[in-house]
């Protein structure tokens, strides 16, 4: 039993029931006699809720009755959609516990499901996914795995997997036969299916991205205009900004959408010479953001006279987009070139919507430009399981090349572990204890 709503006020409130029990239970807050025993199954009707101890009225509710299996646990599950009152919904969820029911822990109904094989663990993963989308994009990719797509894929590397080793187990066994499948046959369908794997996995990669969102440092100097920036991008004061040199010590995050994809700016402290303790850690700050960011964007302030190159070693690998700050003031005669840059004034507005249509421009470089078939919504877990199996599928390839047929079969049964892992195929509880951990107790 749980509160399925958000926390806080509302115009409703979702108490949640699933077990055997769920709907003599409910029946204890309901008048006498018990409704439920007749209600049909996937029906809705209006019911008072009562105190059991005191008789006297909760609310006038709603009441939802679904039996065994055909839901979302596969058990019974009751749900009563009252009105959104913390206060009223605490009083029905301790009503209910006097009455035998007990709280849900974080992911319970999500964990009975797969349990209860009314979804296997990559669809489950999915779940928390769409909770936690925050874009359109990110809700259409979550609600493609939450509808089978990484399970579906997963399945049938799976298959083909099994397929490989059943015939290679024969040959094993019975090696002057010529029955069971040829060695070399088998090591170009493993490397077909390593390539698959980095496919799906270079997919979730960006898929990361999609739903996690792209984070970009502003870098630059002392006073080079990068909170003033942020501000601009963002669209409301977010930093705050000054005309006394490293006013930012910590890193300030502000937040916009580009090409459906959520962007996390991040103004950075100025980089240069530091004055203080506090201005030190400010810059290690920076550095920390450059390494954990997807874009930087290189501020300069042509107003000013050159400050020294500022250190980007943190950042190879990384696009960097140059950008010539306060365009509006005059360029000091010994300013840094400008070339390649985008001239942006944050007090005109010149220049903003160039440089956001350059940020959406990596930021679909990033993602793929091939729409949303080219991403994969995918937990960190199932990223961490992909490359995993990927690199026993080499390892396989590697060994059905150079060595005794059994050392291959060793990386393969590996690649089947990672790919039954993927699916929750003899999943350990201590597994299922970290995913489910991370869930909303109402779901």
């Amino acid at each position: 039993m749980a509160v399925a709503t958000p926390p806080g006020a509302g115009a409703l409130g979702i108490v949640r029931l699933s077990g055997p029990d769920a709907l003599a239970i409910a029946g204890a807050v309901l008048p006498s006699p018990p409704t439920l025993a007749t209600q049909p199954t996937h029906t809705l009707r209006r019911v008072a809720l009562r105190d059991p101890s005191t008789h006297l009225p909760l609310d006038d509710a709603l009441c939802a009755v679904m039996r065994a299996p055909a839901t979302y646990t596969g058990e019974d599950v009751v749900e009563l959609s009252c009105h959104g009152s913390p206060a009223l919904l605490a009083m029905l969820v301790e009503r209910l516990r006097v009455a035998g029911a007990r709280l849900a822990e974080p992911g319970e109904f999500t964990r009975r499901a797969y349990l209860n094989g009314r979804m296997d663990l990559a669809r489950a993963e999915a779940v928390a996914l769409l909770i936690g989308a925050r874009t359109e994009r990110a809700v259409a990719a979550a609600a493609r795995a939450l509808a089978g797509e990484v399970g579906a894929r997963v399945g049938r590397l799976r298959d083909e997997l099994l397929a490989l080793i059943a015939g290679l187990e024969v040959t094993l066994d019975f090696p002057d036969d010529e029955v069971g499948l040829a060695v070399e046959t088998a090591r170009e369908a493993v490397a077909t299916l390593a390539d698959d794997v980095a496919g799906i996995h270079a997919a979730a990669c960006r898929g990361r991205l999609v739903h996690e969102g792209v984070t970009v440092a502003l870098v630059g100097r002392p006073n080079a205009g990068k909170s003033s920036l942020l501000n601009a991008l963002v669209g409301r004061d977010r930093a705050i900004v000054a005309p006394t040199p490293g006013t930012t010590r910590d890193v300030v995050e502000g937040a916009l959408v580009l090409d459906g994809v959520l962007v996390r700016v991040l103004d950075t402290a100025g980089l240069g010479a530091a004055h203080d303790a506090i201005e030190a850690e400010g810059m290690q700050r920076t550095v920390r953001a450059i390494h954990e960011s997807d874009v930087i964007v290189l501020v300069t302030d042509g107003s000013a006279p050159p400050g020294g190159e500022v250190d980007l070693s943190p950042a190879v690998g990384r696009p960097i987009v140059r950008v010539w700050a306060k365009s509006d003031l005059p360029r000091h005669p010994e300013a840094e070139g400008r070339a390649g840059a985008l001239a942006v004034s944050a007090t005109t507005g010149a220049g903003i919507a160039a440089l956001t249509r350059a940020l959406a421009a990596e930021v679909t470089r990033l993602i793929g430009d091939d729409g949303d078939d080219g991403h994969l919504a995918a937990t960190l877990r199932q990223r961490a399981r992909l490359e995993a199996l990927e690199h026993d599928l080499r390892r396989a390839t590697e060994a059905l090349a150079a060595m005794p047929l059994d050392v291959a079969l060793v990386d393969l049964h590996a690649a089947l572990a990672e790919v039954s892992s993927l699916l929750g195929v003899e999943v350990g509880d201590d597994v299922l204890d970290r995913i489910f951990a991370t869930f909303c107790v109402g779901k």
